[in-house]
């Protein structure tokens, strides 16, 4: 479901407004799709062989956690009490992803690419949240 935004820009030709609003409209599918194509690579990944025991069952940890009334930072603290599970998601949701190759990311993602990547470098950007010796140690490199 691959879609070249870019190239339907260079192909708007004179009628501007009705092909904006085209491109609107596939932008906003894309954004539509986001969680459940998301979700979606996260049940493949975690079906897949490369991925360790150890990988899926912090994640199992994780969303347990998530859904856990009791929170480090209760979700009743307005902002903080939702950081911490967010950045917790992220942070294993980074190790999982670098579990595999990009390859096979690509291989289990159903939407655009470019999305892809763009969801890899903000999850990445929990590096600069968290003290560096808690992210090297949740966060291991799994490929060289």
């Amino acid at each position: 479901m691959e879609y070249d935004y870019d190239q339907e820009l260079g192909n708007m030709g004179s009628d501007r407004s009705k092909s904006t609003g085209q491109l609107a409209e596939k932008v906003l599918q894309e954004a539509l799709l986001l969680i459940p194509n998301f979700l979606k690579l996260l049940y493949r990944l975690l079906k897949d062989q490369s991925v360790s025991t150890a990988d899926k069952a912090l994640l199992a940890a994780t969303v347990a956690y998530v859904l856990s009334p009791l929170d480090f930072i209760p979700d009743m603290v307005p902002f903080l009490g939702q950081v911490d599970d967010m950045l917790l998601v992220a942070l294993v949701l980074k190790r999982l992803m670098d579990s595999v190759s990009h390859d096979v990311l690509e291989q289990y993602w159903d939407g655009d690419e470019r999305l892809l990547i763009w969801i890899e470098k903000i999850i990445s950007l929990s590096r600069y949240v968290v003290p560096p010796p808690i992210y090297n140690r949740l966060v291991k490199k799994a490929r060289a």
